[in-house]
């Protein structure tokens, strides 16, 4: 004899699923994102021969009219707007800070003069 499963004896009542979101708590307003920040990325600090350099991605949008930078690696023009990495010398300060190529950058064993 077959039996009956839960769901089809007499007297049980089915009632749909709720899927309705819960009412959440209030929230406090998310604080608003600073685009130009997460456009140009985020001071690191990189290790190279035994040097710590401090490096920072850049789109060299905030440059003067004109301006230009020279990769040391490479010798070639980086123009605004162009993204590519500023590197100093986390020692000696941002006097020594030079202008790569990213690719550039990853190659670039050299010490910054």
């Amino acid at each position: 004899m077959h039996c009956a499963g839960p769901l089809q004896q007499p007297g049980v009542v089915l009632v749909p699923r709720n899927n309705r979101p819960k009412k959440q708590k209030k929230q406090e307003p998310e604080p608003e994102l600073k685009l130009d920040l997460i456009r140009i990325g985020s001071r690191r600090t990189e290790f190279k021969r035994g040097v710590e350099y401090t490096v920072q991605p850049t789109n060299g949008m905030n440059a003067e009219d004109g301006k230009t930078w020279v990769c040391p690696h490479c010798s070639q023009t980086i123009r605004p707007g162009v993204s590519h990495l500023t590197a100093w010398d986390a020692i000696r300060g941002i006097d020594t800070r030079r202008h790569f190529h990213t690719r550039c950058w990853a190659a670039f064993m050299g010490a910054l003069l």
